[in-house]
């Protein structure tokens, strides 16, 4: 989800990626879409969208949203068509290759969303309140968007922004990780070494005559 990017056409709402215009198909401004993650619900779902496009004017890397109408969506589900009213022509959507399609408005303004900027800084620690650090990077990636935390250390840690594994109080600044997800300082090797031991005990009782009988 792309909460980071909101123009006056967006409002408060959140933006998603829908995914990224591709080869171009046929003479009438087609292109296929390179899909995000969940890249085809939103495409489904959303109800307005927009282009990102490359920002002269602002600091590198920068994009400014361009509100388009998707006029038709075709292909597979594996390999979507889109046209879009910002290309008429081959050459038109020649243009718009490499630029990310985005989603907002209809039912995704029902799914619960956070702002790239909201998630920056803020204190990353275990559900027992182990500190891990904080947030300071979010990366794309093919499955799902990954906290990159910064350990009081200087490390780098990567977790993955999924709502089953992290949770987010916002009003505290607080990103919490379910515990076992990140293990403590040295504790893999004490609890490869205790389910060691414990295996070979439990073999051994096992191997013993009588064993679990009353």
């Amino acid at each position: 989800m792309r909460g980071d990017e909101v123009t006056p056409h967006a409002g408060a709402r959140g933006l998603w990626a829908c995914g990224i215009l591709g080869k171009v198909h046929g003479l009438r401004g087609e292109l296929y879409l390179n899909l995000s993650p969940d890249g085809l619900e939103h495409l489904r779902q959303g109800a307005d969208f927009y282009v990102a496009r490359p920002d002269e004017h602002a600091p590198e890397g920068a994009e400014r949203l361009v509100p388009c109408a998707v006029t038709r969506a075709g292909g597979t589900d594996r390999r979507p068509l889109v046209r879009l009213d910002l290309a008429a022509t081959r050459e038109q959507a020649i243009a718009l290759q490499g630029m990310e399609l985005l989603a907002a408005g209809g039912q995704l303004d029902a799914l619960p969303f956070y702002r790239v900027g909201d998630l920056i800084g803020l204190r990353v620690e275990t559900a027992a309140g182990r500190l891990l650090g904080e947030v300071s990077e979010v990366l794309e990636a093919p499955a799902h968007e990954i906290l990159q935390v910064r350990a009081p250390d200087g490390a780098s840690l990567l977790l993955p922004l999924v709502d089953a594994l992290v949770s987010i109080d916002a009003e505290a600044g607080v990103l919490r990780v379910v515990d076992g997800l990140v293990d403590e300082p040295g504790a893999e090797p004490r609890r490869g070494a205790e389910a060691s031991a414990g295996a070979e005990s439990r073999q051994g009782e096992e191997s013993r005559p009588g064993a679990g009988a009353p």
